[in-house]
């Protein structure tokens, strides 16, 4: 398929300017930018946008597709169900402009295959497949009166998000593993957790060995590591043995900010989950949940305040579960408090696609680009509450070069 879009104002993602001009379509690929007039055959669809904006598909760094319930714990989930629920969060995420996503624990290559395959709408996937816990470590998820099991092998973690494993062999052999499955980069929970059920925000979890292993075996990969951590010890270590992204980072301090930089580790805020928690509490919510939310929500702005300070930088994500899925714009709308729309959206757009190792190919309007792209009624700079549930200001999402949502037919 080939698209002209006409007549367009373009944030590229990458500068804090719009520029006015016309953009071509061939494929997957942007072939062509131009302030000037691109003159195309009778076998190009023309599309007159008659002033919108055109922005780069938005990014969303950290999520769960599989996360069907509130509670990790999915002992008692039907696997069918659990896809169910995944492919209607997928196609719902796409529409709100999401092109692409990357999984932080829980999707698998039959997922990834049904959406490269093009059997429902969806955003790209890059996926970790099982993030790796230690026993007892947040990706353990089984109750406290669950057997022990004495044994340093790969266990069940009585969720699809994790497997637990222990021990410089047994990390390595999961490391592979993922990648044998398709994963796209590894995730690790480095420390305490809120949703997991034993252990404290403060843990530091995996010894410097283990760590140290897996980071070698992605990039032997060639690939990366993502980690869970809070705590200023869990993050300076990480990034110290060669961790590339710091997912959520919510108690960052000054000498952790500057250890990030040092060592040019992005973080990942994902302020979305806590909100949607904190406003929306119900039986569903486990106690663990409840008793560790204050503790790291109430830090995640200054989180990336200090971040900013110190040149790190940063994503964007959203580690939204179950039916909080919905509550994906928030993200964007409470960076605000710390943060221009620019800032946000170059988080979204173009940084996040560095983090992804897709620099230059998605998260930017350029040529030679993918063409996942959004066209909005009003300019996203000026206000990031743009982007809201309430109203439909993304008019048109653009995956691949193919239209995947049209409002403005």
């Amino acid at each position: 398929m080939s698209l002209l879009l006409k007549n367009a104002n373009i944030f590229n993602g990458k500068d804090n300017v719009i520029t006015a001009g016309n953009i071509l379509l061939a494929g997957d690929k942007i072939v062509a930018i131009s302030s000037q007039a691109i003159p195309v055959g009778s076998n190009v669809q023309v599309l007159d946008l008659k002033g919108k904006y055109v922005m780069p598909g938005l990014i969303d760094a950290h999520v769960h597709i599989t996360a069907s319930q509130l509670d990790f714990n999915e002992a008692n989930v039907h696997k069918g169900y659990m896809y169910a629920r995944t492919f209607n969060f997928l196609r719902d995420m796409i529409r709100r402009g999401f092109t692409s996503v990357r999984d932080a624990g829980g999707a698998d290559m039959g997922i990834k295959k049904s959406i490269d395959d093009g059997l429902l709408p969806a955003p790209r996937l890059f996926m970790s497949c099982r993030a790796l816990s230690q026993t007892g470590g947040h990706g353990d998820y089984r109750h406290q009166a669950s057997e022990m099991v004495t044994c340093a092998c790969s266990l069940c973690s009585a969720s699809s998000i994790a497997i637990i494993c222990d021990g410089v062999t047994a990390v390595r052999h999961a490391v592979r593993e993922q990648f044998r499955v398709g994963a796209s980069q590894i995730k690790i929970m480095a420390g305490g957790g809120i949703a997991s059920p034993t252990d404290k925000i403060d843990n530091l979890q995996y010894s410097d060995e283990e760590i140290i292993a897996i980071v070698d075996e992605a990039r032997r990969f060639n690939s990366y590591v993502m980690a869970h951590a809070y705590t200023p010890a869990a993050i300076s270590r990480c990034v110290k043995y060669g961790v590339k992204t710091i997912e959520h980072g919510n108690l960052l301090d000054e000498q952790s900010a500057k250890d990030m930089h040092d060592h040019q580790a992005y973080l990942v805020p994902t302020l979305a989950i806590y909100n949607a928690f904190k406003n929306n509490m119900s039986s569903e919510v486990p106690d663990s949940v409840v008793n560790k939310l204050d503790e790291v929500r109430l830090k995640a702005l200054e989180s990336i305040r200090l971040a900013r300070l110190h040149n790190v930088k940063i994503g964007l994500g959203t580690d939204l579960l179950g039916d909080f899925h919905s509550f994906e714009y928030d993200e964007l709308t409470l960076r605000s408090q710390v943060e221009s729309a620019f800032d946000t959206l170059h988080s979204a757009t173009y940084i996040n696609a560095e983090i992804l190792d897709m620099k230059d190919k998605l998260g930017v309007v350029a040529e030679d680009a993918f063409a996942d792209l959004l066209v909005l009624p009003k300019n996203p700079l000026d206000d990031i509450h743009l982007f809201n549930e309430q109203e439909d200001n993304v008019l048109m999402v653009i995956k691949n070069g193919e239209i995947v949502k049209n409002l403005l037919a």
